[in-house]
């Protein structure tokens, strides 16, 4: 159980399976990257787009999926790109921040819930991913718990969790979600309440666990054994994880170091050992070096049987005491899922254990924490970002109704994710007042660099602002900004059919690579032809990219030669069949 040398990507775990589709998608998580959060869209895309690094292929495959993936984080958990990236304006939609549940607690959960469809047989498929990690970069130790499910035909209370935990995201999200999104999670929460899960090997009852959520019901901890993996432990929360009987506790140095001496008497405290992430000889060269410990996992036994739970929980008083977070209860006998199969002498994760030895504690300096608090209250004042054409471009105004946290001694500022280096101050105890100007299209955006500093340190973050007369062309716009040869109009005409990149290779002519307009396998004048009889609304991006090309006058140096003319007959072809439509 839990071996090291059992490792499983995240992108892997969110792939449709074999000749499905994804038709839903939602996450919650704590601490949001976005650029970690491409990775979904690139997971449910064609084959081709999730091996590219190509941009043009990035930007489609993230956009194709945009209308079905919802993301719930911490508001002030966003952390800021290290550089401004033209592919995150297809994530805005994406993207919902959260409030806390109450003062001092935090939302905290970890999973995503998935449905697809069988493309053959239309059957609807569902997922879960209960996992330990935030949508980010960490490398750490961390697990995941994958469930596949069917759609059964009545509610099963069990599942009752999961749809209140989806619908206290919906409650506390910072600003409302658009009725297209909010009607299609409520759809998902009906099947989730009908799911009918696939249980792991050797788990004979299974349970959730919501905290923090309306009616929710602590776990029961009760035994007479007890394992606590943790990274951050405190003393009520060890005591409530392992109130009774023996203990082992798992966690990480300076967590350990914090506590109380009396705190760990009587108890086993092991650490990952500092060598155990460094590669094996003979290892695949693609096995990713982990370091440190992140996962959550609370192994209880009481006679024969043992209880796994694992997810988002810290041993921690605010996981238990206010947090929204999600632990996931399988139960089965002590041999297979008790303390021995993850401690004893033949287990891997044993392996990459060793005994802790105390050091001097490094407490956490309060006003770093008060600075991280603040940079959280700021973020969870709703904010809009108001879009005005200028002269020479747009601009944007930041307001906000809600004054901001009055914080003496604090410097606030904010500046554009895409344009870095002009910030603007933000004065503390009032609303939220800075202009941005001289703004290119590519410029606009909804992702606000929010940073607070005093004496004593800096936090930063991105804070979603609700966007108000975003010009309908924007993301045309980004795209096109992309290609700036006929080759990569082809390959962006390509992939919009939904070919991936595979297709591109395979239509484009090694003369040129402009690919053919006809004959030998299926040509370009084919592809528009299938596209136009059997799926016309696929056509519509590539529209307005040749509108835009033509309309810059750059139509000669970028669109392959003889494609304006056989372009003008798929569109004549188009409204031939519009009118007929209509008549």
């Amino acid at each position: 159980m839990l071996s090291p040398d059992s490792r499983a990507l995240l992108l892997d775990a969110l792939r449709p399976p074999a000749g499905a589709r994804l038709s839903r998608a939602v996450a919650l998580t704590f601490t949001l990257d976005l650029e970690s959060l491409l990775v979904a869209p690139l997971a449910f895309a064609a084959h081709g787009l999730r091996e590219s690094s190509d941009p043009i292929a990035m930007m489609e495959g993230v956009r194709h999926s945009a209308d079905r993936i919802d993301v719930f984080c911490q508001a002030g958990q966003i952390t800021v790109p290290p550089t401004s990236s033209a592919l995150l304006a297809f994530v805005e939609p994406m993207v919902h921040q959260v409030r806390r549940p109450k003062p001092g607690h935090l939302f905290h959960p970890k999973l995503w819930v998935l449905r697809f469809h069988d493309e053959t047989t239309g059957e609807a498929l569902l997922r879960l991913l209960v996992l330990s990690r935030n949508l980010t970069k960490d490398r750490s130790w961390d697990v995941c718990l994958r469930l596949d499910g069917a759609i059964g035909t009545r509610p099963d209370r069990s599942n009752r969790p999961l749809v209140e935990l989806l619908r206290q995201a919906v409650r506390l999200a910072v600003a409302p979600l658009p009725p297209p999104r909010q009607a299609a999670l409520e759809a998902l929460g009906e099947d989730l309440r009908r799911a009918e899960w696939e249980y792991p090997e050797g788990a004979q009852e299974m349970y959730f666990h919501a905290l923090g959520v309306p009616g929710a019901r602590p776990p029961d901890f009760d035994g007479t054994r007890h394992l606590v993996i943790s990274p951050f432990c405190t003393p009520g929360g060890l005591a409530r994880c392992a109130s009774s009987g023996r203990r082992a506790v798992v966690s990480r140095q300076e967590t350990l170091d914090c506590l109380p001496d009396d705190s760990l008497a009587g108890s086993e405290a092991l650490v990952i050992n500092a060598l155990a992430g460094l590669p094996v000889e003979g290892a695949p060269s693609g096995q990713d070096v982990l370091t440190g410990l992140h996962a959550k996992v609370y192994v209880v036994e009481k006679g024969q049987r043992a209880r796994v739970l694992l997810g988002s929980a810290n041993a921690t008083d605010a996981a238990f005491g206010g947090n929204v977070e999600l632990l996931v209860e399988l139960v089965g006998g002590r041999t297979l899922w008790g303390i021995d199969a993850l401690l004893g002498p033949k287990a891997g994760f044993r392996e990459i254990l060793e005994p802790y030895e105390r050091h001097d504690a490094a407490e956490p300096e309060p006003e770093a924490v008060a600075l991280r608090d603040l940079i959280r209250d700021i973020a969870a004042i709703p904010l809009s970002a108001i879009v005005t054409p200028e002269a020479d471009g747009y601009g944007i105004r930041l307001a906000s109704e809600d004054a901001l946290p009055d914080a003496p001694g604090v410097r606030i500022t904010a500046q554009l994710h895409t344009r870095r280096g002009e910030a603007v101050v933000l004065a503390p105890g009032q609303p939220v007042d800075a202009t941005f100007t001289g703004l290119a299209l590519v410029d606009i955006t909804p992702f606000v660099a929010v940073a607070a500093e005093d004496a004593n340190g800096r936090e930063q973050t991105v804070v979603l602002a609700a966007l108000v007369g975003d010009p309908g062309h924007r993301l045309d716009h980004v795209i096109a900004a992309q290609i700036d040869t006929p080759e990569k109009f082809l390959q962006f005409l390509l992939l919009i059919l939904g070919l991936g990149t595979e297709a591109a290779g395979a239509v484009g002519g090694e003369a040129g690579g402009y690919g053919t307009w006809h004959g030998g396998g299926t040509g370009i004048l084919e592809l528009l032809l299938n596209a136009l009889v059997d799926r016309p609304e696929q056509l519509d991006d590539l529209a307005r990219l040749v509108s835009r090309i033509e309309a810059a006058g750059d139509s000669g140096g970028l669109l392959p030669a003889g494609f304006a003319e056989l372009w003008r007959v798929i569109e004549q072809a188009r409204d031939t069949m519009t009118e007929a439509v209509g008549s």
